[in-house]
């Protein structure tokens, strides 16, 4: 743990980049000045995204694990990715209640488990999220129960990064582990303190989950064949510094699939993630890091004799191993321009940089098979590895209104052995024009 602090902190500084933004709220801040903060009231709020873009280049096995991969070269369209439509009511200032319905695109989005239209075609909207809130239920901490925000993303994905329009995060990107669930959460703050104005100098905070696992998916007994009487847990402790322009969080989950007599044998199968971000927010700048590491514990079935390739029976002789999968992502944004009326930002550039192994130790000479895990079938033989980079502008006409030209790229490394030099490397390239819109004045 020491030197993967030293690494990113060292990163962190050798680094240039970055864009504006806020802490993360599950839904927008759009009290108006002549609300007292405990008065009752609702409101409508949401926002889209989308992108024209075309394939530049294509990687000629289609082996990666991104929005594009498995497109062709030339392939050109306009795209919706995600519609958020949501309504928040507040009671007084400890209760509220939330719901969100989300529309999200998937024609172009190879790893999305969610349909996007009915059997008529037409797009389609799911229940994204839905809770209440009870904030203060002790001093400084609120307890949120139903479909809700995760700690996975909450930090990294828009306070920090801030352009999810863009791209997921590199964690949510490689479906490591969720955004939403059905579940409870108590977060807050352990310690801060603040200035004379009252405004927050530094703080020690904390989120605490327990959910389902299983995302807005319904898991109910004898409904889902992925049931499972283990919850998923989930950790979060965060530190603020300098005016809370610094951050350096820790987060990490785990779960359960099987306890015991995994096909004969007396062993665990689980899966625990642990991920370090540490950030630098200014205004008109931010720079941060993170790496991640998930185990998959005993999901690795490396047999003793060749069998069929599709046999999940373990016989003697064989034996289960760990799959641990990796990734650290560079991330930041600057404001090049403000509005000199109403000092919103006007220009600014983003950029970020992925590397990602899905099996640290995958070995070119190892045969691997498919196992069954809790009536799933898992095959955990992965030689790709990826070098992920995005990098461009966003110009805002006014604050709630963004378009952003940016190059997207995606390289691919097979390890397998005895391949020629396009298979052993090549890449996805795609050029779009994002936009993202809110449909409220914040």
């Amino acid at each position: 743990m020491k030197k993967l602090l030293v690494v990113v902190c060292v990163v962190c500084s050798l680094c240039v980049a970055s864009a504006q933004f806020a802490d993360f709220h599950n839904y927008p801040i759009t009290v108006t000045p002549n609300e007292s903060p405990d008065s009752t009231r609702g409101h409508f709020w949401g926002y889209m995204f989308g992108s024209y873009y075309t394939k530049l280049h294509a990687d000629s096995a289609g082996s990666g694990n991104t929005q594009y991969s498995g497109i062709p070269k030339g392939a050109n369209t306009f795209s919706l990715q995600r519609l958020y439509l949501g309504y928040d009511y507040f009671f007084n200032k400890n209760f509220s209640v939330h719901a969100v319905m989300a529309h999200e695109e998937s024609s172009d989005d190879a790893y999305s488990i969610h349909a996007t239209v009915d059997q008529y075609g037409n797009r389609i909207l799911y229940l994204k999220y839905a809770n209440m809130e009870w904030n203060d239920i002790f001093k400084g901490s609120t307890l949120s129960l139903g479909i809700i925000t995760t700690p996975s993303f909450a930090i990294t994905e828009e306070p920090f990064w801030g352009y999810r329009s863009i791209d997921r995060t590199i964690m949510d990107m490689k479906g490591i582990t969720g955004s939403n669930d059905m579940g409870v959460n108590l977060g807050g703050r352990i310690w801060s303190t603040k200035d004379d104005n009252g405004m927050e100098k530094a703080c020690v905070g904390y989120n605490f989950m327990i959910g389902n696992g299983t995302g807005a998916v319904p898991d109910n007994y004898a409904l889902l064949q992925s049931y499972t009487v283990w919850k998923k847990y989930y950790g979060d402790i965060y530190l603020k510094m300098l005016n809370d322009k610094l951050i350096l969080d820790l987060y990490g989950d785990g779960r359960t699939l099987q306890w015991q007599n995994l096909q004969g044998y007396d062993d665990h199968a689980y899966v625990i993630t642990e991920r370090i971000f540490l950030g630098y927010k200014a205004k008109d700048f931010n720079i941060g890091a993170e790496y991640f590491e998930q185990v998959n514990k005993n999901m690795v079935y490396v047999p003793s004799v060749a069998v069929a390739p599709t046999s999940t029976m373990l016989v003697g002789g064989d034996t289960l191993q760990d799959d641990i999968q990796t990734g650290f992502s560079i991330m930041g944004a600057v404001v090049l321009m403000r509005d000199v009326k109403t000092g919103d930002p006007k220009l600014s550039a983003y950029a970020r940089y992925d590397m990602y192994n899905p099996q640290t130790g995958f070995s070119p000479n190892a045969v691997y098979y498919q196992i069954t895990v809790n009536s799933h079938n898992y095959s955990m033989n992965n030689p790709y590895t990826e070098s992920y980079f995005v990098a461009g502008l966003d110009f805002q006409p006014i604050k709630q209104i963004h378009l952003m030209p940016n190059i997207w790229y995606d390289g691919i490394t097979n390890r397998t052995n005895d391949l020629t030099p396009v298979e052993k490397f090549d890449y996805d390239l795609v050029a779009r024009v994002t936009f993202y819109y809110q449909f409220f004045k914040n």
